[in-house]
């Protein structure tokens, strides 16, 4: 995963937490994974 699909994710991952289709847990669990899998 480069930084633009890392960007795109977050993004949009931050656009359903807003529009409230995931709940802060999930959204918070879902930044991690991305973080973690940009880490590697």
């Amino acid at each position: 995963m480069d930084r633009e699909e890392l960007k795109a994710s977050i993004d949009d991952l931050m656009r359903k937490y807003q529009d409230g289709e995931i709940d802060g847990e999930t959204y918070a669990q879902e930044m991690m994974e991305l973080t973690a899998s940009a880490q590697e």
